[in-house]
């Protein structure tokens, strides 16, 4: 080995040896350029566990070092700089235990560092992270750690448990260097910075005795030092599921960022506490604390929910409007009537938002194919989403066959085409409704012929209800008063499938494809309805009028349905008088249980 690495792989960990093992693994394999060498440091808190053993027997396979502090409760931040003190190399390198990387990792937060000669801070990319295990069983059960390469590339195509921050990334661009925070997403699970800069910005503050915010303590002073921030893609890796609590996380990171706004008093750092780091950087921009004006990215985007508070604020009796403001540094507030036009907000949580989370609904919507999701439930999911419920959007089939089913048209495009066409259409129509690219999830069984893949579609449903054991709301085809077979088949799997699992959220039945439906796309395809009767159920009505645009704009996301798409077309796949029954409507209807027939018809979560 060279006598001084490249970089320096600091790995904190306390009783964790399990998941330590898998990360070192990773390390082991490694590839990085020729000439160059890493070292490893595992920084023990006071682990009880055979953590030194483990560590030990990689020694003829890693050049690991092993460090062990005695069991005086967290310290995670003084484990982590005692890897920064004994680094030998230019760069140091933070994972967690139970992190794996990509075996181009290293060598990808060695190019950001080698392509300036300016301190540069790597924010790597992580998949599988949850934040309450919620999604744990079917992660373990995916990954393949004998070959986790595989995994990362299994995982990507499918965009399947994608970074957390990618949403952060589609609204902001990945050049991050180019906004005034990007520290807040400079995460210790997989960073890396210059060794040098680490300890003259006095490396983590010790005084975090808790999870949460030591990283982005230190962040905000490499920041404040002059450091570059870049995200790497390619420097990827995967978060491995264990055992976690949100709530006790959330706890101590309310605590913990409390802690950083008054030890730095600053705009900046008043708003950590009481916001998502997501929105963050609106909120500067929009309140003129950053550098650069408002533009179609910074400072323009006012949820609906927003905008009917405002609405409400504006309409309160004259002593609710008196309430005394902020300080222009204070945290930000629910919008009042003066000003709310002036700070504009994403559609993200805050901090306070998050502690309440998990009493927020979670919703499962389950469409026979790409656009029945927005004509049935599109204004209610733009509803959900804006009050910041959870939403994922599966389909069942591909919708490949619209074109040579409804129209006879077999190529131009083919179905195959048409397949990627659809998806990239229903991530569209996801983004319009206020969802992430990365609700939407594609079972793609063949259109139209649903019933003779039953078997495995009831398997897929299962393995994705046992993965979202807590949704709260379900919205599925009718499965008696649906008629198309694809409509009817989604529906009945979905139930029977919830009975099995002996979960019980709450049912929205909707209907799309009726008599008149049949009638106007001049298609039909049915099979007997095998669920019980239409007994036992009331059918309740949905303002969606504040949703409505939104509705209407992910309608128009699938244009290969409501255009002439295709050259031969001489009509739209979803028929004229079909369409306009859905621009014209202002609510949404829903089939539920009958013992709620005492509610007033209209309400809803």
């Amino acid at each position: 080995m060279s006598e001084q690495p490249a970089c320096t792989v600091v790995v904190p960990t306390y009783n964790r040896s399990g998941l330590l093992r898998h990360t070192l693994d990773s390390l082991c394999r490694q590839r990085l350029d020729t000439g160059d060498t890493f070292e490893v440091v595992v920084s023990d808190d006071g682990s009880s566990d055979d953590t030194a053993d483990l560590v030990a027997g990689y020694r003829d396979r890693l050049d690991v070092r092993y460090f062990f502090q005695e069991d005086e409760g967290y310290r995670a931040a003084e484990a982590r700089n005692a890897g920064i003190r004994h680094a030998r190399s230019e760069v140091c390198v933070f994972v967690d235990s139970g992190v794996v990387l990509h075996s181009g990792a290293l060598a990808a937060h060695l190019a950001a560092h080698r392509e300036t000669d300016t301190p540069t801070a790597v924010v790597g990319y992580v998949l599988c992270f949850n934040e309450d295990n919620e999604d744990g069983r079917a992660i373990t059960e995916a990954l393949d750690l004998a070959d986790p390469d595989a995994s990362f590339a299994e995982f990507t195509a499918q965009r399947r448990w994608l970074d957390i921050r990618e949403d952060y990334y589609e609204r902001y661009g990945e050049d991050l260097d180019a906004l005034t925070a990007p520290w807040l997403m400079w995460w210790t699970c997989n960073s890396s910075a210059a060794t040098r800069l680490l300890r003259e910005v006095g490396g983590f503050d010790e005084a975090y005795r808790s999870w949460g915010a030591e990283d982005v303590d230190l962040s905000y002073r490499l920041r404040t030092a002059g450091a570059r921030f870049v995200l790497r893609r390619d420097a990827a890796a995967l978060h491995i599921p264990h055992p976690k609590s949100y709530e006790a996380n959330m706890r101590s990171a309310a605590h913990n960022y409390r802690y950083f706004a008054e030890k730095y008093d600053t705009p900046v750092a008043h708003l950590v506490p009481h916001h998502h780091f997501h929105e963050i950087e609106d909120i500067l921009r929009s309140r003129g604390l950053a550098d650069g004006p408002v533009t179609d990215r910074f400072g323009t985007v006012i949820r609906p929910i927003d905008r009917m508070d405002a609405e409400q604020a504006a309409a309160a009796p004259p002593q609710a409007a008196a309430t005394p403001q902020p300080a222009a540094d204070a945290p930000a507030a629910t919008p009042t009537t003066e000003d709310a036009p002036m700070t504009p907000l994403l559609g993200m949580w805050t901090w306070k938002d998050r502690e309440a989370r998990r009493e927020t609904p979670r919703v499962l919507v389950f469409s026979p194919h790409p656009d029945d999701e927005v004509i049935a439930c599109g204004g209610t999911i733009a509803r959900l989403a804006a009050e910041g419920a959870r939403v994922g959007v599966v389909f069942a089939t591909d919708g490949a066959m619209s074109h040579s089913a409804v129209l006879g048209i077999h190529t131009d495009p083919t179905p195959a085409e048409l397949r990627e066409i659809r998806r990239e259409e229903a991530r569209m129509a996801a983004k319009a409704m206020g969802l992430s690219e990365t609700a939407a999830r594609f079972l793609d069984y063949p259109d139209t012929r649903l019933a003779d893949h039953l078997p495995a579609f009831r398997r897929d449903v299962l393995r994705i209800l046992g993965e979202h054991r807590g949704v709260t709301d379900v919205y599925l085809p009718h499965e008696v008063r649906e008629l198309n077979a694809d409509h009817r088949l989604t529906g009945e799997t979905v139930v029977s499938c919830l009975e099995e699992l002996g979960l019980t959220p709450t049912l929205y039945r909707y209907v799309v494809w009726d008599e008149r439906t049949e009638e106007e796309f001049g298609f039909v395809t049915r099979n007997p309805a095998d669920g019980p009767g239409t007994g036992g159920e009331r059918l309740t009505s949905f303002d969606i009028g504040p949703w409505v645009p939104q509705k209407h704009a992910a309608f128009r996301e699938h244009r290969t349905q409501v255009e002439l798409y295709a050259p031969k077309q001489t009509r739209p796949v979803v028929p004229e008088p079909f369409q306009e029954r859905v621009f014209a409507a202002r609510t949404e209807e829903f089939w539920i249980a009958a013992p709620d027939a005492d509610a007033p018809a209209g309400e809803g979560k």
